[in-house]
C-alpha cells in the first residue's frame, strides 16, 4: 500500500502550491525573431542557471536562459526538507516513463527530473558529494586534457559556502573548512540528525563490512561513513540553483530568463567552413509564439535525456535514428544518446521503533501537524530529508575476482563502488506482491545499497521527429555480470549491516524481502523486482574523443557543429561515485571559466 495517505496531502497543503501549464492555448506557428544575443542556454536547470549566473556576471555579455517549466516556487514544499518525496510526481516533476525493462522483469520506471527553474536540485534529495579523485583523474586519462582532480577541486570550491549551524558530537558530522569559500550552493547538517539515534547508529554498524566512520568526504577520498551533507540554507531551506544561483543574478541587465519556453530544436546552417549553429526555435506557451533567438553560441544544459534527444531532432546524431524519424542529418555521429549511465538502489525493509521512522508523518496527522509548526522554527525532522546517513565501500581486486566482477579493479579500484544509505521512510519503491507487503499505522526504516560503478550502458533516443514525444529512456540496469555480481555482494552486505544495526534495538522484522531470500538467484530476482534509479543519469553525449564515443571534447564543443556547447552531466564520460549534484554545479563553474577564457 502508499504512504503518502489523503491526511498527508492535506496537511501540505500548507506547504504545497500547484502549478499548472498556462491555459493559452497555441493559436499559430509564426516565427518571430525573438533578439540576438552572446549566448542562448537551453535548460535553466541545475547547471544551466549556474552557467548563466556566472557568465552574466560580465555586464557586456549578453545571456538568455529558456526553460520549459515555470518557478518552482509555485510547488511551495520544494524548499522543505522533509516534503521531498511530495515534489515528486508535482508539476514541476517530468516524471519520465522509461521503455520496458528486460532486465528489471520488464518494469517501467518513473524517472523524475526537474521541469523548472533550478531542474532536478529543486526536487532532488539534496545530498552533496563529490566523487573520488581517481574518477575525474580518469576522465583526463580518457583524453580530457585539464579535467583531473585537482584541475576540477577549484570549481567544487568555488560553487559552495558551508554553513556550520551547531556545534554537536554527532558521529561522522565533521567539515573541513578549507574545502568550501564563499560561493552561491549553501550545504549543512540538519539540525534533525541530532535528534534521531537511527542515523548514528546505522554509521556506526557499517563497521560491520569495514567501512570506517570518516568526517569529511569531500576532499578527494570517497571512502567511509558519515552523516549527509545536504544542500540546504542556514534555516534549513532547500538551496537549488534557482535559490542561489538565480536569486542573486535575477536582476541583472545582461541575463533574460524566459520560464514555460521549450526549445523545440536547433537551427543549423552549412558553410565553406562547415556546420555552425547560429539560434533555437522554441514556443513561448504564454503567448502561443513559436519564435527564433540567435547568438554567437548556443549551450545545451537539458540534461541527459533531452540534451541528446534535442541533438537528434536538430540532425545531430545516429544516422539511422535520423532517417527512420524524418529528420535532416547535420553532423553524423553514432554516439549522440549512448553510453547512458546510472546509480541504482535497492532495500531491505525493516519494521522499526516510531522513533527513528518517517512513518508516523505518514500516517498520523497530528505527528505532521506538530512537525509542520516546529519547521517554523527551522527545526524538527522537516528540517531533512528521508535519507540522512550514508557510506561507502571501495570493494579490493582480490573480492572483485573472487565474485566475477575483476574488470572493475582495471582502472576504477581506487574509488567507491557501492553506497548504502539510511532511510527514514522509502522512497516509492515497494515490494511488489510476492514479499511481504506494508502495513498502514506502522513504522518502517530501509537500509539501501546503492551501485556506483555500473559498468551496464544504456541509451537514450527519439520517438519522433517532434519534442512534444518525450526521449526514449533504456536504462538497461544490471545487464552485466559485473553488476549483478556487485548487487548480490552488496545486498549481502546489507544484511551484515542489519546484524549489527539490530543490536542498537530501533528494528524489530525483516519485512522485504524476508528470510526466505538467501540465494544468489532469489536475491538477484529480488533486486530485478524491485530496484529503481538514483536520478543520477550521465554520460549520453560525453566528452570524450570521437572514435572513443564522444560528442564533446574537453573544451564542451560538440564534435562537427561551431558554436555549440554542451553543459550538464550529459557530457560526463564515466559517473562519478557520488551523487551528482555537487559533480554538476563544479562542470557549470569550470564550463563558464573555459567560455569566458580564465580557466587556469
Amino acid at each position: 500500500m502508499h504512504f503518502v495517505s489523503a491526511c498527508v496531502c492535506a496537511a501540505l497543503f500548507i506547504l504545497t502550491g500547484a502549478q499548472s501549464k498556462p491555459a493559452t492555448r497555441l493559436r499559430h506557428q509564426k516565427r518571430q525573431n525573438a533578439g540576438t544575443y552572446d549566448y542562448i542556454i537551453v535548460g535553466g536547470g541545475t547547471a544551466g542557471l549556474a552557467l548563466a549566473a556566472r557568465l552574466s556576471e560580465d555586464g557586456n555579455q549578453t545571456v538568455l536562459v529558456l526553460e520549459a517549466g515555470g518557478s518552482p516556487t509555485a510547488v511551495a514544499s520544494y524548499k522543505t526538507p522533509g516534503a521531498d518525496l511530495q515534489v515528486l510526481g508535482s508539476p514541476i516533476d517530468w516524471a519520465f516513463t522509461t521503455l520496458p525493462q528486460s532486465t528489471l522483469n520488464n518494469r517501467q520506471l518513473t524517472y523524475n527530473r526537474g521541469r523548472c527553474l533550478g531542474g532536478s536540485s529543486a526536487i532532488n534529495g539534496m545530498t552533496y558529494g563529490r566523487g573520488s579523485s581517481s574518477v575525474y583523474n580518469l576522465w583526463e586519462s580518457l583524453g580530457n586534457t585539464g579535467w583531473s582532480w585537482n584541475d576540477v577541486f577549484p570549481y567544487f570550491k568555488k560553487s559552495t559556502t558551508f554553513h556550520n549551524q551547531a556545534e554537536t558530537n554527532v558521529t561522522g558530522q565533521g567539515v573541513e573548512a578549507s574545502l568550501y569559500s564563499n560561493g552561491p550552493v549553501q550545504i549543512g547538517y540538519p539540525p534533525y540528525v541530532y535528534a534521531t539515534p537511527g542515523s548514528e547508529a546505522f554509521v556506526e554498524s557499517l563497521a560491520a563490512i569495514g567501512v570506517p566512520v570518516v568526517e569529511e568526504l569531500n576532499n578527494g577520498t570517497n571512502i567511509g561513513a558519515k552523516q549527509e551533507m545536504l544542500t540546504i540554507d542556514s534555516l534549513f531551506h532547500r538551496s537549488s540553483s534557482y535559490d542561489n544561483y538565480y536569486m542573486q543574478a535575477q536582476n541583472r541587465p545582461n541575463l533574460k530568463v524566459l520560464p514555460f519556453s521549450p526549445v523545440k530544436r536547433l537551427i543549423l546552417t552549412e558553410s565553406s567552413k562547415g556546420v555552425i549553429a547560429t539560434s533555437v526555435v522554441y514556443v513561448d506557451y504564454t503567448s502561443g509564439e513559436t519564435l527564433n533567438a540567435t547568438a554567437k553560441e548556443v549551450i545545451l544544459s537539458a540534461g541527459s535525456f533531452q540534451t541528446p534527444q534535442l541533438l537528434m531532432l536538430s540532425g545531430i546524431g545516429p544516422t539511422e535514428t535520423l532517417k527512420k524519424n524524418g529528420i535532416k542529418q547535420y553532423v553524423a555521429n553514432e554516439n549522440v544518446g549512448q553510453n547512458l549511465q546510472d546509480h541504482t538502489y535497492f532495500s531491505i525493509y525493516l519494521e522499526a521503533d516510531p522513533a527513528v521512522s518517517y512513518s508516523s508523518l505518514y500516517n498520523d496527522y497530528s505527528k505532521l501537524q506538530e512537525a509542520t509548526a516546529e519547521y517554523q522554527s527551522s527545526q524538527g525532522p522537516l528540517t531533512a530529508p528521508i535519507g540522512l546517513s550514508f557510506g561507502f565501500e571501495k570493494i579490493s581486486a582480490d573480492t572483485l575476482t573472487e565474485i566475477g566482477a575483476a574488470a572493475l579493479a582495471q582502472n576504477r579500484s581506487d574509488q567507491a563502488h557501492i553506497e548504502y544509505y539510511y532511510e527514514t521512510e522509502f522512497y516509492p519503491n515497494y515490494p511488489t506482491p510476492q514479499y511481504s507487503p506494508m502495513e498502514y499505522n506502522t513504522s518502517y526504516i530501509s537500509l539501501t545499497a546503492g551501485l556506483l560503478a555500473p559498468m551496464s550502458r544504456g541509451s537514450i533516443s527519439v520517438k519522433s521527429n517532434s519534442n512534444a514525444d518525450p526521449p526514449q529512456i533504456d536504462l538497461n540496469y544490471y545487464s552485466t555480470p559485473e553488476d549483478q555480481a556487485v548487487a548480490i555482494y552488496a545486498f549481502r552486505n546489507l544484511r551484515k549491516i542489519l546484524d549489527k544495526f539490530s543490536t542498537f534495538n530501533y528494528t524489530y522484522d525483516e519485512v522485504a524481502p524476508g528470510p526466505t531470500v538467501q540465494s544468489d538467484a532469489d536475491i538477484l530476482e529480488y533486486v530485478r523486482s524491485t530496484a529503481v534509479t538514483v536520478w543520477h543519469a550521465s554520460g549520453t553525449c560525453a566528452m570524450l574523443p570521437q572514435d572513443k564515443g564522444g560528442v564533446v571534447n574537453d573544451k564542451l564543443q560538440v564534435y562537427g557543429v561551431d558554436g555549440l556547447r554542451i553543459v550538464d552531466t550529459s557530457v560526463f564520460p564515466i559517473i562519478p561515485d557520488q551523487h551528482t549534484q555537487g559533480p554538476t554545479y563544479m562542470l557549470a563553474e569550470k564550463a563558464a571559466a573555459i567560455i569566458l577564457g580564465t580557466d587556469r
